[in-house]
């Protein structure tokens, strides 16, 4: 009787698994496949695809500059997660130690903050002439590759940080209390212990860093006016440009490639996710100091990590108070004399259809994947549907660079005539939100309590009503810190705003057309040879608001949410 309930039970929850899977295989299993069928074909005067053979495949030893561009991805793929943990775990040690839950708002807003935004503040403050860079440098380091590998540390060592602080802090009191009993503390504790207590954390961050520097693009598109043809140009980026000039079959050939190389990566990164932290108890390094670092010490690093954090954000706010002539001082003004709100209020007027979008597609392609992705979540950590290879899928997917779906997602937005709309971007976000949503609220519904599910039933209600009317209400911190995730994620989007969208909205109710977002605005208002700096900067400010709210926001329930603690 019991195993008939309990598999009546399983059928109920894979119900609630169902979408998601549905949503994936459409919108990113089905588009890396078909990116595969795609570098055989290529299209012939009248659009149709033919096929092509190898041809498409012969390109990559017959297009010039892919040396160079293969090398810059290299160079962003191993540069950027090396330095990533190095910095991220004395930071994320200095964190413990420190137990001040306000530093986090400080060190997690640059990566709450659109990654286009990110580049302008960097672009803005160190321009030769008009920046910090004047007082420096008075070179122009946005030649180079260096400037967008600067751009992405910045940004991503938050997210390292976070990783790593977690397992920090998820270490047992008991192995904490033992090093002391035998006398470790200090460096030698953090080295011999403590590290490799959390290694699988470590290499996992690690392994999620080298995918974020292997197919940066934000920066570079940011950038791009800036900088020499190809200088900074990676494989992600030069398959972008290839995608918009038709020449699609290589395109995808270069998406193939990067397929392989995220899949064998994201396995990795699946693996270490999913394990668990052992210590081997052995002292390895005997000759490292064994006292604590003087917290004064600890605060004077971290102040410094903060600054490193921070300088852009003030920099950028100080440029969008100054007027156009305070703008253009040499050398440069830092605090302005003459404070305006001109350029908010230009920002405002010009770029209010943009800001609409943004704001509405996230809202609703966030909530679109909280409808798919809760059930989903909850089903797999209380009813193991699909276990942790649905989990790995969830993985896999948050880990493969969203220009890889671009192609064939645009093919199926085309078909439901949604191009260049709303609709059509809040289809497609969920793709992109949907699984570090279902990876949280998994992480969440593991610690949940068992009992509520046991006292719904108790009181006579089925499956369904037990997850509606119990579960649900009972997972709103969970939810919401989910939503505030996807939200950022998807109000930082560009790489599918770029993809599928080609005007800003028309501003009608009962007629609208366009989708260009936010970051559109902001990334396409650098160029050569006029660039509005004030109206820019007031634009990347106002962009990062809810960065800056929900930082605050999450503050208190991250961890929680990371870790799993469910509700106690």
């Amino acid at each position: 009787m019991k195993s008939g309930i309990k598999t009546s039970l399983r059928m109920r929850a894979l119900l609630l698994v169902i979408p998601a899977l549905i949503y994936f295989l459409i919108f990113a299993i089905y588009p890396m496949i078909e990116n595969v069928i795609l570098t055989f074909e290529t299209q012939n005067s009248s659009g149709a695809y033919i096929f092509a053979g190898l041809k498409n495949y012969y390109l990559l030893f017959n297009t010039p500059h892919l040396g160079r561009i293969f090398y810059n991805s290299l160079l962003y793929t191993f540069v950027v997660p090396v330095v990533d943990v190095a910095l991220s775990i004395p930071l994320a040690n200095f964190l413990k130690n420190l137990k001040k839950s306000y530093l986090f708002p400080l060190i997690l807003l640059p990566s709450f903050v659109p990654l286009v935004t990110g580049a302008t503040m960097w672009i803005l403050m160190l321009n030769p002439f008009y920046g910090i860079s004047y007082f420096i440098l008075r070179k122009d380091l946005f030649t180079s590759v260096w400037s967008i590998i600067i751009i992405d540390i910045w940004s991503s060592i938050p997210l390292a940080t976070v990783m790593i602080y977690s397992g920090l802090n998820g270490i047992p009191k008991s192995i904490d209390e033992a090093a002391y009993m035998d006398g470790i503390t200090g460096l030698k504790k953090l080295v011999n212990i403590d590290l490799p207590y959390i290694k699988y954390q470590i290499l996992a961050a690690f392994v999620l860093m080298l995918i974020y520097g292997s197919f940066t693009f934000d920066p570079i598109y940011a950038s791009l006016s800036l900088s020499p043809p190809f200088a900074t140009t990676d494989l992600s980026f030069f398959s972008y440009q290839l995608f918009f000039t038709g020449n699609i079959g290589f395109s995808a050939v270069l998406m193939t490639l990067m397929s392989l190389f995220s899949t064998a990566v994201a396995i990795i990164f699946v693996k270490l996710t999913l394990s668990s932290s052992r210590s081997s108890g052995r002292i390895r390094f005997k000759r490292l100091p064994n006292r604590m670092m003087p917290l004064k010490l600890q605060w004077f690093l971290t102040i410094l990590y903060i600054i490193f954090f921070l300088i852009p954000f003030l920099w950028l706010i100080l440029e969008s108070l100054k007027t156009n002539a305070e703008i253009f001082d040499i050398p440069p003004l830092i605090i302005p004399k003459i404070v305006t709100a001109q350029h908010y209020i230009s920002s405002i007027f010009k770029g209010a259809p943009y800001y609409i979008t943004s704001l509405v597609v996230s809202i609703l392609g966030s909530l679109l994947a909280l409808i798919i992705g809760i059930p989903a979540a909850y089903s797999v950590a209380r009813h193991k549907i699909g276990g942790l290879k649905f989990i790995g899928l969830v993985l896999f997917i948050y880990s493969i660079p969203l220009v890889i779906l671009m192609i064939p997602d645009y093919s199926i937005l085309n078909d439901l005539h949604t191009i260049n709309s709303w609709l059509g971007l809040i289809i497609v976000y969920p793709v992109m939100v949907m699984p570090i949503v279902i990876w949280m609220l998994y992480n969440f519904y593991i610690g949940f309590p068992k009992y509520y599910d046991e006292a719904s039933y108790m009181d006579g209600m089925g499956f369904f009503k037990s997850f509606f009317k119990t579960i649900i209400p009972l997972s709103y911190d969970g939810i919401f810190v989910a939503f505030l995730y996807a939200f950022i994620f998807a109000w930082g989007a560009l790489i599918f705003p770029l993809a599928f969208t080609y005007s800003p909205y028309n501003m009608s109710i009962l007629s609208p057309s366009g989708a260009q977002t936010l970051t559109i605005f902001i990334g396409s208002s650098i160029g050569h040879e006029a660039i509005d700096y004030g109206l820019l900067s007031a634009a990347s400010v106002v962009s990062i608001i809810p960065a800056v709210i929900i930082s605050i926001l999450v503050r208190s329930k991250l961890d929680k949410v990371w870790r799993g603690s469910g509700i106690k």
